[in-house]
């Protein structure tokens, strides 16, 4: 049909718009900062052997290598210093994918279908993560090159189409669905027909077949999660796989998360309405049903695209990555574009109306890094991916200003890690941070067992605070070990003296949770030492700036106990568990406290205070 040229196309301005939208609804992030596993790939570009295509390229699951060899090994360095640029790359290649959609539909419909269409996969909350890290360009990649593949394919461009066809499949895997439709898309007046295009076709998924199961298989390259075990023709009759596949797509099409909120009513019966006058003007008008006829084929096609895209989330279950249905949405898009359009031509706009809503109400970037992690059904989505980036930038600036240089085979502590913080980067993020191999984050358990010797660098993690981590000093901590150790072995004056050291040598006072620990010990001791009243001050104080160290509990327990205060005790000793449910001391605590009760019922005290909270 006559359309303007494409630079005058106000609807494919109006689809860039969208682009935009997507970018706004994604700022305050830490944009491009890598994450969880870039460090793979980052450690296998800049310290691994690198050099061969055919391997895992970092990754112990996928062969991927123009996602990772490729993209990795040319842009490492500006992943590492300039990280925003890696998504301004990643928006550049969206904005790409929108306009070559947009043409490929405007070819074939009006410019209102073709924005309809090509906006459809923009407005999901989890096409902000494509955007967000460099990990990404797996999923962007993919959705990049198919749509080349397939614009190329509509104007009868054979090889062009099928290099984009490789270039998809060596992104990830789900592009075997682009190859299954490429020759249904394609132009086919020349070149020996449709039967090239189905032959060139499965050409290129054999060869890379062939070359995908031989590097897994000489890598021993296994699913993520123990996913793998589970595979086998019993998926393909899993009912729950399907549930899980179909329900979580849906979902994610309206942004809505896999677990339930109470905005879905409504969102629901918004996108029902709309669905439901298309289904009636086809009822009732038969021009309705003649303009479908006439989409019939390509429609069909998108709904055939969507169901193959959908049917691969079958390998990962229950594992919910919202942004796997990004590429889907491609073929839903197309399909209920052209059938609404159909039906009546401002129908689709309608929809658009609804998801732009509901695309704006998802949650936006985390202003700061929480402990624990928004929870909404998936493993990770764009909040929580946010949340991680956020604290991989607050991590990696602090640390390379706190310890600008670390030794070979140094360990650095991180107190009170937030939840998922190993899942962020671990010690694959430390070696990238300061290249080098031999250094280790350690935990807490480590530590005691060690008595912290190695420690070259340590911060602690507050919850809500700017910034979120403080400097700890590594000797003041060693010599926290050494009054632990001291401690258990009853020597308490040798245990308070070395405790006065390592609080004299802690600098940042700011550092609460390291600074309340050593206060609870020291209240320990002195409690074990008879001196009650300072042990109880102590205690207290320390809790009010670290309510979490299990020593100033551990103590007021003990000094409740002195007093037969026994529910008092045990609200001390329930918070303490709270927090530490292992925690040996306080288990074995409370144990002789219920013991004490049970045996003599009359000496629970009445209105002993509620059990406190952390």
């Amino acid at each position: 049909m006559p359309r303007p040229h494409l630079t005058a196309d106000p609807w494919l301005w109006a689809a860039l718009a969208l682009v935009l939208l997507v970018v706004g609804r994604a700022w305050g992030a830490a944009f491009g900062e890598p994450v969880a596993d870039d460090f793979d790939h980052l450690r296998y570009a800049l310290l691994g052997h690198g050099g061969s295509w055919f391997d895992g390229g970092g990754s112990a699951s996928f062969w991927r290598p123009l996602a990772y060899q490729g993209y990795y090994g040319l842009l490492h360095d500006v992943i590492m210093v300039h990280p925003a640029w890696i998504s301004a790359l990643h928006v550049g290649l969206l904005a790409l994918a929108t306009v070559l959609l947009y043409d490929l539909v405007r070819d074939r419909a009006s410019g209102r279908e073709a924005f309809a269409v090509a906006g459809f996969p923009l407005l999901l909350e989890a096409v902000r993560a494509l955007i967000l890290v460099p990990v990404h360009i797996v999923d962007l990649g993919l959705f990049t090159a198919s749509v080349v593949a397939w614009w190329c394919a509509a104007r009868g461009w054979l090889w062009p189409a099928l290099l984009a066809l490789a270039a998809a499949l060596l992104c990830k895997e789900t592009a075997v669905a682009t190859a299954l439709l490429l020759p249904w898309l394609a132009r086919t007046e020349a070149r020996g027909g449709r039967r090239v295009w189905f032959a060139a076709s499965a050409l290129v998924v054999v060869v890379w077949a062939a070359a995908y199961l031989t590097v897994r298989h000489r890598f021993g390259l296994a699913l993520p999660h123990g996913l793998e075990s589970q595979l086998g023709p019993g998926v393909l009759w899993a009912p729950e796989r399907y549930t899980w596949a179909i329900a979580g797509s849906l979902r994610a099409l309206v942004s809505l998360p896999m677990r339930a909120e109470s905005r879905e009513p409504w969102v629901t019966v918004a996108v029902v309405l709309v669905l439901g006058f298309a289904v009636v003007r086809f009822a009732v008008d038969g021009g309705a049903r003649a303009r479908w006829r006439a989409v019939r084929g390509a429609a069909l096609v998108g709904f055939a695209w969507f169901a193959l895209a959908t049917g691969t989330l079958l390998t990962v279950y229950p594992v919910w990555s919202p942004e796997r249905v990004v590429y889907a949405s491609l073929g839903l898009g197309l399909a209920l574009g052209l059938t609404l359009a159909a039906a009546n031509a401002w129908l689709p706009l309608a929809l658009v109306l609804v998801r732009v809503i509901t695309f704006a109400l998802a949650p936006g970037a985390p202003e700061v890094v929480s402990r624990s992690a928004p929870e909404r059904g998936a493993f990770v989505d764009f909040e929580r991916l946010a949340r991680l980036q956020r604290l991989m930038r607050e991590a990696r600036t602090t640390l390379r200003r706190e310890f600008p240089v670390l030794p070979r085979g140094a360990n650095v502590a991180m107190l009170h890690p937030p939840f998922m913080a190993d899942y962020a980067g671990g010690d694959r993020a430390l070696q990238v941070w300061y290249r080098d191999t031999t250094l280790r984050w350690v935990r807490w358990d480590q530590m005691e067992k060690t008595g912290a010797r190695g420690l070259a660098g340590a911060m602690e993690f507050q919850e809500d605070e700017r910034p979120p981590f403080r400097r700890v000093e590594p000797e003041a901590l060693r010599l926290l070990f050494v009054a632990g150790a001291l401690d258990r072995g009853e020597h308490w004056q040798a245990a308070l003296d070395t405790l006065e050291r390592a609080e004299a040598r802690q600098a940042d006072r700011a550092a609460t949770h390291f600074v309340g620990r050593v206060l609870g010990l020291r209240a320990w001791c002195l409690g074990a030492t008879g001196h009650l009243v300072q042990a109880e001050s102590l205690a207290r104080a320390s809790l009010a700036i670290a309510p979490e160290n299990a020593d100033g509990h551990l103590t007021l327990a003990a000094l409740h106990n002195g007093r037969s205060e026994w529910n008092q005790s045990l609200a001390q000793l329930d918070t303490l568990l709270t927090w530490y449910p292992d925690y040996q001391a306080g288990v074995m605590m409370r144990q002789q406290v219920v013991e004490r009760l049970r045996a003599d019922p009359a000496a629970a005290r009445v209105g002993a205070p509620p059990r406190s909270r952390p």
